[in-house]
């Protein structure tokens, strides 16, 4: 009860991950976002595995792709960006490693070494499973892209102050280091924009008096025993706004929903929710940009 599990839970994070496989791919010039990827009808064999879609889809844009979450469009560009590559954009993101919040109990996560990935896994780990990570882990990562490309060390408390008023602790923006660059950060923030739109699996997450940009996830969770997964879901969205100049990242994850268990129906209105008690007025905002 009394665990943070912002920081000490590790999960496989499902369709979230492939706004760092969008990212991965448009640094890397392996894919466009205008680049067509067929999609296989909604049933794709890799490595003796059926990869599957919720809906049928044939040729998908690589915006498209994102927009409504195609696993097998994912896979395909995962494939053209290859392991070793993937590895180090996620590695770089900070997946796999703590982040160095002043928290106590904060999980690595994990991401294998890229040797030990299979056709099948790669393809996996490009739509977030056979990988894990934590809530921090995956804001930290969004907040990297809503910062131009650059990670930023997460902290909580500002400072740590005597009763006297000296200062024993202090912290502050600190960057740990450049993932991809400004222009790939603002062509990934394009494309997550779409994903609020009408046909897009986040358009629940659509803000009122601000663009916004995001990601659903809906994973299946692993068994205990690591083999295999059960049939409980972990439902999540998250999302930056405003989308033109970010002020927010927020993360939202539902561990076993009850009802419908998609990130889009069941997180993405509370992503909605919380942003717009989070954002100021509009108007009040765009002051603060003048002044």
């Amino acid at each position: 009860v009394r665990k943070n599990r912002t920081v000490t839970d590790a999960f496989e994070p499902g369709s979230t991950f492939k706004a760092f496989l969008l990212a991965a791919a448009l640094e890397e010039r392996v894919a466009s976002p205008k680049e067509m990827f067929f999609c296989e009808n909604g049933s794709y064999p890799v490595g003796g595995k059926i990869i599957h879609d919720v809906h049928k889809y044939g040729w998908l844009s690589l915006t498209e792709v994102i927009k409504v979450s195609s696993n097998i469009g994912a896979s395909k560009v995962g494939r053209k960006l290859g392991k070793h590559k993937l590895h180090r954009y996620l590695k770089n993101f900070g997946f796999g490693g703590k982040t160095g919040v002043d928290l106590p109990g904060e999980a690595s996560g994990y991401l294998g070494s890229p040797r030990d990935w299979s056709e099948v896994g790669l393809a996996n780990i490009s739509f977030g499973q056979v990988i894990s990570a934590t809530a921090l882990q995956l804001t930290a990562a969004l907040a990297a892209v809503a910062n131009g490309g650059m990670l930023m060390r997460p902290y909580v408390v500002k400072a740590v102050l005597e009763p006297g008023g000296n200062v024993l602790q202090e912290n502050g923006p600190r960057a740990v280091r450049r993932v991809i660059s400004p222009e790939t950060s603002a062509a990934v923030v394009q494309i997550l924009k779409t994903v609020m739109e009408e046909g897009g699996t986040g358009k629940a997450a659509r803000l009122t008096g601000f663009e916004s940009a995001g990601k659903t996830g809906t994973a299946q969770k692993a068994l205990a025993n690591g083999r295999g997964y059960s049939d409980k879901r972990l439902a999540s969205f998250f999302g930056l706004a405003p989308a033109d100049s970010p002020q927010v990242v927020v993360t939202v994850m539902i561990d076993e929903p009850q009802g419908t268990s998609y990130g889009g129906v069941i997180a993405a209105p509370a992503f909605k929710a919380i942003a717009e008690q989070v954002l100021p007025e509009p108007s009040l905002l765009a002051l603060y940009h003048i002044g």
